[in-house]
């Protein structure tokens, strides 16, 4: 039996009797809007403090995570710039100086004031913000290659002759140290010879002393040049840790190359000359120099935030220098000649300009991958907006809930609904103007300043907004007049409303249901079909798909979970005792009343499941990717095929070294040409021994370990596995390898594939320092150490040595010795630290990290709501069986069975949708792009996390079970009768 309805000033407030107007006439209502706004919100303080709090916190996020996000990517984008340009120049200028440039002027005031015209006044012309960014570094004067005719005769009797490339590069000096004699002069005399220094192992190559005077021959089409030059000193590298040695390396490293004619070998080396060493040369009639300039990159502000429209300007830069600096009309080619030039740096006539853009590349890769991870982060920021949202239903829910016999009672004295959803309105409208405000001034003032990213106002318009009609929409519902109940069709056969679909039609839930389903099928579907491309900006598939799959599989639950609960109720209604079977049944009763909560949990657990997975996959991903960048404990690598020096026998550090050269390939079987291919030499002996476990090494010995083999027609054959993408081009018979000899330097090199290169070889670390910068579908081949014996070096080539042992001065020590100082060595443990604090590695952490913390937090603040709204029907069931004689014990015990099965339905939907969503967006969620590597990192759930939460979960639900039995005990008698019935 129910009890008297309260009166309106037992509910807390409302209208006297006598106030209210009657529909259609009488008296309005006499207090003012003012006054009766106060009245309606005593009773409601604490639900309208929580909406506040809501509001703010929508409106603060909108203000506080775009600039925060940015300031990752920011760091993220010069954190790519800096290790860019440690490796090399990222722009640099260039032009062929005509040689009356250098007859008359000092070329040092060529190099500046050219550089101050040709340079960022130009990247002013094609963007603003890139002229800002641009200074300049160092400049140099190139020379093509000379034939020294008259030096010493070198040390080994197998060198026949040496070629020099001489370069006067403005800070040279700063990286160099003499060990003999003096740099080059700055100025010398008019007729003296030119002064050059060397590297010592040039010298030593070359048997060069100081003091030494050479001769060295031109030719060029303009006829032959002879010019004297003297050796004034002799110098080691200079580390200084800029990108200099990187981008010289040909300064200190001589190369030696077989002749095919006499068998002998020829070396070929660089040197450096003086400031004034250009006039000289130009005097003698050497052909025209390259005039460069390498240009730094600091990106300011305006910089980032442009970054994804930095390579169009690049893009033109060309055909703004052309235009600034050229006198010729749009569209003509013609550039001049020598004794007419059209281009000007400055005051001093070039031939045409020419430049290099190694920045476009990198700001590319970095927008896809910004992309990718503004794609990841989009379902965890809606995630939090659905939660706040959900959250701001409940306490409205709540709110309407403690009014509602007073809204039926003023319904009943003639009040209208508009009236009432006016009045609700006049109550929040302005509370949650003032939170907006204040949520959004704190997340300003807690943002990060001074980031390409700004607060976005239309979020938190948007937010509040929708935060606010649901108080009215939720009032407009609860007061407005019921529609009549329309009479179902009887079922039957024959009958009135016989027929197809008769009686069973479907009602709004099997509508709602069904949208939602075919929405959910469509995103994923969308979402796999696009694939790893991220759109730009917000996206909003990201966003809204995993919200709808977990919609879906929330109505899944609520289609399940009621058949489940009966039919375990069905069970323990034949058993002992009838607690268990009035808490299984109550509960199923409960189950579509408490879909919200559901809905909620589930996508709470889920987001923390799906951000655990998404950490979790990208930290071991990462530590993956840098094994495979890495190969061993370190790596050591550098340009060209220098051989490696062997480590001491009594080093603890082991070394595996490797060879890589570009080929062009002919088939035997149909002469067909194959470009591009890379030849890879793997000492796989010794590979073995460091890592028994390698499949490149096991596939070597087994299938290509044999050493090269001398033919009947005289090529040497070598064993070679061959990866897919070459014998999908040239499935059968032997390559010859064009651009190399054997040792009798008259007979080819072929290779001939024994076995494929199968999958786990291909993804061996081993490869990885040598094929991680191939592009994709590159043709490979991997052959053993022992075909370096009939291999010729390669300029273009690489090289790397693998490291393993402990320490990292061991390792560093050994890096140097393996191939030389200039070498670059990379210690694994460093690669994998500097990867964990990668702007954009570490902002996908702090995004989920924060969202897991907020969803998980008002999360729970809904479900809690929720159990108080529904309070009133469990405490009904339990204070009934109490006045039947229901123990303290057993009240408790069917609380707890109340809330546990929602709860484990709840647990096992969030952790299923957690763990389905990454499956089902399939390549939409790409990782790869933050771990490296040379697959898609598999996901990885994290248990811990899973664990905590599911352990949050049942601490909450023993919690309210708990506080539910003891507000029951404070009960008395009356107010348990007055509870009413089951």
């Amino acid at each position: 039996m129910s009890g008297p309805e309260p009166t309106p000033r037992q509910q807390g407030g409302g209208t006297e009797p006598g106030r209210a107007s009657r529909p259609g006439g009488g008296r309005r209502l006499t207090r003012p809007w003012f006054g009766l706004a106060v009245r309606e919100a005593r009773g409601d303080v604490p639900l309208l403090v929580c909406l506040a709090l809501l509001v703010a916190v929508l409106t603060g996020l909108s203000a506080l995570v775009p600039p925060l996000v940015a300031a990752r990517q920011d760091t993220a984008l010069r954190q790519r710039i800096a290790a860019a340009q440690q490796a090399a120049p990222l722009i640099t200028l260039g032009a062929a100086v005509v040689p009356p440039a250098f007859g008359t002027n000092d070329p040092s005031q060529l190099l500046t004031t050219g550089l101050a015209v040709a340079g960022p006044r130009l990247a002013a012309d094609a963007a603003p913000a890139l002229a800002r960014s641009l200074h300049y570094s160092r400049s140099e004067v190139d020379y093509v290659f000379g034939q020294l005719t008259d030096g010493p005769a070198a040390p080994d009797p197998q060198i026949a002759s040496s070629v020099g490339a001489f370069s006067y590069v403005s800070d040279g000096p700063s990286h160099v140290r003499m060990v003999a004699g003096a740099y080059p002069a700055a100025a010398t005399r008019s007729r003296a010879p030119t002064p050059f220094a060397v590297s010592q192992a040039t010298a030593q190559l070359l048997g060069l002393r100081v003091g030494q005077p050479v001769s060295v021959f031109y030719a060029s089409d303009d006829g032959v040049a002879t010019t004297r030059m003297v050796l004034s000193g002799i110098y080691l590298p200079r580390l200084t840790g800029d990108s200099f040695w990187n981008d010289h390396a040909a300064l200190d490293r001589p190369q030696r190359y077989p002749l095919q004619t006499s068998g002998q070998d020829q070396v070929s080396f660089h040197a450096l000359i003086g400031a004034d060493g250009p006039l000289h040369l130009a005097d003698d009639g050497v052909p025209l120099p390259t005039l460069s300039w390498q240009l730094r990159v600091t990106p300011d502000r305006a910089a980032v935030a442009q970054a994804a429209q930095l390579p169009h300007a690049l893009a033109g830069y060309g055909n703004a220098l052309r235009r600034g600096q050229c006198q010729i009309a749009d569209g003509d080619i013609d550039v001049g000649t020598a004794a007419e030039p059209s281009c000007f740096a400055g005051d001093w006539p070039v031939l045409a300009f020419t430049w290099t853009d190694g920045l476009s590349p990198v700001l590319d890769s970095f927008d896809l991958e910004r992309r990718q991870a503004d794609a990841v982060q989009s379902f965890a920021l809606a995630s939090v907006g659905s939660v706040l949202l959900a959250t701001v239903f409940v306490a409205v829910r709540l709110l309407l809930r403690r009014r509602e016999a007073q809204l039926r009672l003023q319904r009943a004295r003639g009040a209208s609904a508009a009236g009432l959803v006016l009045l609700r309105s006049v109550v929040a409208t302005p509370l949650v103007a003032l939170a907006a405000a204040a949520g959004w001034a704190v997340g300003e003032r807690l943002g990060e300043t001074g980031t390409s990213g700004s607060p976005q106002p239309l979020w938190a318009f948007g937010s509040a907004a929708a935060a606010w009609l649901l108080l009215p929409l939720l009032t407009w519902r609860a007061v407005r007049e019921p529609a009549p109940r329309r009479r179902r069709p009887r079922r039957g056969r024959g009958g009135r409303g016989a027929g197809f679909g008769a009686g069973a039609g479907f009602g709004r839930r099997e509508v709602l249901e069904g949208t939602a389903l075919l929405l959910a099928v469509a995103g994923v579907v969308s979402l796999r079909q696009r694939g790893a491309a991220p759109t730009q900006g917000v996206d909003l598939s990201m966003s809204a798909v995993p919200v709808l799959v977990a919609v879906v599989g929330v109505l899944l639950l609520l289609r399940v979970y009621p058949l489940l609960l009966r039919l375990l109720a069905a069970r323990a209604r034949r058993g002992r005792g009838v607690l268990a079977f009035v808490g299984l049944a109550r509960a199923g009763r409960d189950a579509t009343a408490t879909g919200l909560a559901m809905f909620v949990l589930v996508l709470t657990l889920g987001t923390a499941v799906f951000g655990g997975m998404v950490a979790r996959t990208v930290a071991d991903g990462v530590t993956t990717g840098v094994a495979w960048s890495t190969g061993g404990d370190a790596v050591v690598t550098s340009g060209g095929n220098p051989v490696p020096t062997a480590l001491p026998a009594s080093s603890p550090v082991r070394a595996v070294g490797e060879q890589s050269r570009s080929l062009t390939l002919t088939a035997d079987r149909d002469g067909t040409t194959l470009s591009g291919a890379v030849l890879i030499t793997v000492d796989a002996a010794r590979l073995a021994v460091a890592e028994p476990g390698s499949p490149l090494a096991r596939a070597l010995l087994s299938k290509a370990s044999s050493a090269p083999l001398k033919r009947q027609d005289g090529s040497v054959e070598i064993p070679v596995l061959a990866g897919a993408a070459l014998l999908a081009r040239e499935p059968s018979g032997d390559l010859t390898a064009a651009a190399f000899t054997n040792t009798d330097r008259t007979h080819r090199v072929r290779l001939r594939p024994t076995a494929p290169l199968g999958t786990a070889p291909l993804q061996d670390p081993a490869l990885g320092p040598l094929t991680s910068t191939l592009p994709p579908g590159t043709p490979l081949l991997v052959a053993d150490i022992a075909a370096e014996r009939v291999l010729a070096p390669q300029a273009a080539g690489g090289s790397a040595v693998l490291l393993y042992g402990h320490g990292s001065a061991a390792l560093r020590s050994a890096g140097s010795t393996a191939l030389g100082a200039l070498a670059e060595v990379r210690l694994r443990a460093d690669v994998l630290a500097a990867a964990k604090n990668d702007g954009l590695v570490s902002e996908l952490r702090r995004i989920y990290a924060l969202s897991t913390v907020l969803t998980v937090g008002f999360g729970l603040l809904a479900v809690a709501l929720e159990l108080v709204l529904t309070a009133r029907e469990r405490g009904r069931t339990s204070s009934y069986l109490r006045t039947l004689g229901l123990g303290s014990r057993q009240a408790a015990a069917l609380q707890l069975l109340q809330l546990l099965p929602f709860a484990c339905a709840a647990a096992v939907g969030g952790v299923l949708l957690g763990v389905a969503e990454p499956r089902l967006l399939g390549p939409a969620l790409n990782l790869r792009q933050f771990t490296g590597g040379p697959v898609q990192p598999a996901l990885h759930t994290d248990y811990r996390l899973t664990a905590a939460l599911g352990l949050g979960l049942a601490l909450l639900v023993l919690g309210a079970a708990v506080l539910e039995t003891l507000v029951s005990r404070w009960r008395r008698l009356g107010a348990v009768l007055r509870l009413g019935e089951i």
